[in-house]
């Protein structure tokens, strides 16, 4: 015989897991739309009013840092450009690990402020923000799963509550913020968004995640439905 003030000790216990999870969930959703946001509106800003044009490498500059025991070098290119008839130069932000002969013989495409000739940057790395975001998503679906899973088995789960209200919408707002994506190459066709911006095929492969686990789930709870009506 079930003792009922373990029962609602335990229902207890779980909405408060529940809460928390879904509390730290919400926290990291604003904090993808905010690098969202900033990515998206860079990304806009870059098209409309910055010209790409053909640079060069100039120079490598290194970098070095030490984790413990392990002593990483980074590269870190210097793009060598002429606009205007005046030569300009910069170093890009992103850092290799490894450099390839063809990363330092073949032309880097940049984007120049018109305005200001002596900003510039390389196209590639002008998305950064985006693998932040993917980042951001990714722990958003962990916590916001667990969270959600955690207050639905309080309330007698099923595989269709699951899949309306933890996996659906985590694949809805996956391929909703992919295609918004979109808004920052307004003169490229949607597969450029996954040539260009690295943070949208990490949301693309997190939401493929998310419905293999619903897959998953789905054969599961079938099986052992099956397993309980054959027992029975």
């Amino acid at each position: 015989m079930s003792n009922p003030y373990q029962s609602i000790y335990e229902y207890k216990e779980k909405r408060k897991s529940a809460i928390i999870f879904l509390s730290i969930a919400v926290a990291l959703f604003l904090a993808f739309i905010g690098f969202f946001t900033w990515n998206t509106v860079r990304m806009r800003n870059y098209e409309l009013n910055y010209d790409k044009i053909k640079g060069s490498v100039a120079g490598v500059k290194e970098s070095s840092s030490v984790h413990g025991r392990a002593h990483r070098t980074y590269y870190y290119l210097v793009i060598s450009y002429t606009f205007n008839g005046q030569e300009y130069q910069f170093t890009d932000i992103t850092g290799h690990r490894y450099l390839t002969q063809s990363m330092i013989d073949n032309p880097v495409e940049i984007y120049v402020d018109p305005q200001s000739p002596n900003k510039a940057e390389v196209l590639t790395s002008s998305d950064f923000a985006s693998i932040i975001c993917a980042c951001f998503f990714a722990f958003f679906c962990v916590a916001y799963s667990v969270g959600m899973n955690l207050l639905l088995s309080s309330k007698c789960s099923s595989f269709k509550k699951r899949c309306l209200f933890v996996w659906g919408i985590e694949v809805l707002l996956g391929t909703v913020f992919l295609l918004l994506f979109w808004l920052g190459l307004p003169h490229s066709g949607f597969g450029e968004v996954f040539v260009r911006i690295e943070g949208a095929v990490g949301v693309t492969v997190v939401t493929g995640i998310v419905l293999c686990v619903a897959l998953i789930d789905g054969l599961l709870t079938k099986k052992f439905k099956i397993k309980i009506y054959y027992h029975s």
